[in-house]
């Protein structure tokens, strides 16, 4: 007879597809996700596990329905005439602009 694990609970895994598909669903002016790589991969997996808040689907839901509220990261607005800037999910992941976006860098008119 198996005795269970005492310990820490396992951590949800990481619903890769489901996550890209709310992407492309709240963010249709971004970048498709074509070729889902290691690379990004592991991006997702850091960003999922660094918060147990973020180890469910609707926390990506409403992580890129905020997104699609700022006018830089879906390309609405350009900045001195240089061609509009559009997040791609790749660069929504990386620590670095994650941290950045929730902290509210690209939505001027909330901070306010």
């Amino acid at each position: 007879r198996l005795e269970p694990v005492v310990g820490k609970p396992s951590k949800p895994n990481c619903p890769h597809q489901e996550i890209i598909a709310a992407y492309h669903e709240a963010l249709p002016v971004s970048p498709r996700i074509r070729d889902w790589t290691q690379a990004r991969s592991a991006l997702l997996r850091n960003r999922w596990n660094e918060d147990p808040a973020r180890q469910n689907l609707e926390y990506w839901k409403r992580l890129f329905a905020y997104v699609a509220e700022s006018d830089f990261l879906t390309g609405r607005v350009s900045t001195h005439g240089l061609r509009p800037f559009v997040a791609s999910l790749e660069w929504l992941l990386k620590a670095e602009n994650f941290a950045k976006v929730r902290e509210g860098r690209y939505h001027p008119e909330a901070a306010q």
